[in-house]
């Protein structure tokens, strides 16, 4: 064979090599993009569970408070009650 045509030859398997590392870190790419995607979809629907968790903590802490308040009225008015009937 003549150096040109083993020149030739070496670089169509470097050619070729080069291709196929290009086509399998696109395909780890193409792969790595849908893991990806799948770990987006589960974390959004993470942060909506959450979220409603939040809403039904923030609904029960304004219950919560609301009768709190009630409670602390409620000891207020029989504490004066109390201190009105010693001073009589």
């Amino acid at each position: 064979m003549s150096r040109l045509l083993e020149a030739s030859i070496r670089l169509k398997a470097a050619i070729d090599s080069l291709d196929a590392a290009v086509e399998s870190r696109m395909a780890k790419d193409i792969g790595n993009q849908s893991d990806a995607a799948g770990e987006v979809e589960t974390l959004k629907s993470q942060l909506a569970a959450v979220r409603q968790d939040y809403d039904k903590l923030a609904t029960a802490t304004q219950t919560v408070s609301a009768r709190l308040d009630g409670a602390v009225g409620q000891l207020r008015l029989v504490l004066d009650d109390d201190r009105e009937q010693r001073q009589a």
